[in-house]
């Protein structure tokens, strides 16, 4: 995120003074703009951010694909690329996105294509939708190319959202029966079961287990949470770091549910990324690399290089997918009669649909399996203990009966 500047400029043709801000990577480009528009920089500060401006301070996907889509219709509606983009800065409510538009429109007056503005300085602009604006600009097609970007972005989305949804939905659960165990080991079971053992009665084994269950938690429970804590700490070491991150891809890639949850993941951006760049026009070899460079994931970064060196030693993009032995033959066999019978991108279209709504209806029916699942196992938990503390009520009643 560049530093955004507060300044003041004089125009000695008129003798205006200029007001404004605006984001540049330093001095000096303002600097240069300012003298490109006419004027003299008088003034200027780095403003901070405000609390505004804080929580929007990133863009979401979802609102890049509306500036995408918005800025196609304009286009297509006839609508200047300087003037939509004006207009557009002014709508949209995410200060962050307005000020890159705005410094779109600089770099766009200062004589850049629109391709390359995007590209510089703008972060927020994926590798993705760059290299579908230049096709588009070089194809005179920038409205559909736009609109692709789009629908992309959209998609995109939604594969992560599932993907996250599917992955928070249990962890929340078994999060909310966590706390409801530790809650009454630590505050009801401990006066329960001292009572207990204040009425000198007979326990039997399951409430005598119970009692040193509860006993252990008590007594060791600061070293237990730090133990937790230093656990988070490792694998957020671990998360942080390139070699970590792709360790702990690989391990969950062969973790029951949580493996079928990332590979229906990852092949669904492959196919939809693939379809996409290859559609557009540009080549496979160059389609992977920019996949690699719009991807932050380092299991998926490392399949891709396997795949690019592969291509780059003349094997067709099924067999370099092959000697990965991360797809299965279905997905291999579709790969090889779209490149057989040259409709590679409708094959590729119908894998990123399939595992796209493949993705959707395993998400659904997790919820499904998973919270029954998880309801049995804390019912069996609070069972046990239920029984272990009637017992000793039994106990003292049918002594109160031979008294």
């Amino acid at each position: 995120m560049m530093p955004e500047f507060v300044y003041e400029a004089f125009n000695p043709k008129n003798g205006e003074i200029l007001k404004e801000s605006g984001e540049f990577r330093d001095v000096r480009e303002l600097f240069r703009w300012l003298k490109d528009q006419g004027f003299v920089l008088l003034r200027y500060k780095k403003r901070r951010l405000g609390f505004r401006e804080k929580l929007f301070a990133r863009v979401s996907r979802r609102e890049l694909a509306e500036f995408c889509r918005n800025l196609a219709f304009m286009i297509k509606g006839g609508v200047p690329l300087l003037q939509a983009l004006t207009d557009l800065a002014k709508a949209t409510e995410n200060p962050r996105l307005a000020k890159a538009i705005q410094r779109l429109l600089r770099d766009i007056e200062a004589g850049r294509p629109f391709s390359e503005s995007l590209r510089s300085g703008n972060v927020i602009f994926s590798p993705i939708v760059i290299a579908l604006v230049q096709v588009g600009e070089e194809s005179g097609r920038l409205d559909e190319a736009l609109e692709a970007a789009a629908e992309h972005l959209f998609r995109i989305d939604e594969i992560i959202s599932n993907t996250k949804r599917a992955l928070i939905y249990p962890s929340f659960l078994l999060c909310l029966i966590s706390f409801a165990f530790g809650f009454w080991i630590f505050f009801v079971l401990p006066k329960i079961l001292t009572l207990f053992r204040e009425m000198g009665i007979s326990l039997p084994w399951s409430t005598r287990a119970l009692i040193k269950l509860t006993s252990f938690f008590q007594t060791n429970w600061v070293v237990l949470l730090g133990s937790l804590l230093a656990l988070g700490g490792f694998f957020l070491m671990i998360f942080k770091s390139q070699k970590g991150r792709l360790w702990l891809e690989k391990i969950s890639l062969k973790l029951p549910l949580i493996s079928r949850i990332q590979r229906l993941s990852l092949l669904a951006f492959f196919f939809e990324y693939t379809a996409l760049l290859l559609e557009a026009g540009i080549d496979l070899f160059r389609s992977l690399e920019v996949m690699q460079q719009s991807l932050r994931r380092p299991f998926m970064d490392q399949l891709l290089q396997e795949i690019r060196e592969r291509i780059k030693e003349g094997f067709s993009l099924a067999t370099a997918c092959e000697m990965t032995r991360f797809f299965t033959p279905l997905e291999l066999r579709m790969l090889k009669v779209g490149e057989e019978t040259g409709k590679l991108v409708d094959q590729l279209s119908y894998l990123a649909d399939y595992y796209y709504k493949g993705l959707q209806n395993f998400v659904e029916s997790l919820s499904k399996v998973v919270e029954p699942a998880l309801i049995i196992i804390a019912g069996v938990i609070f069972l046990m203990i239920a029984v272990a503390l009637i017992g000793p009520v039994y106990e003292l009643i049918s002594q109160m009966g031979n008294i």
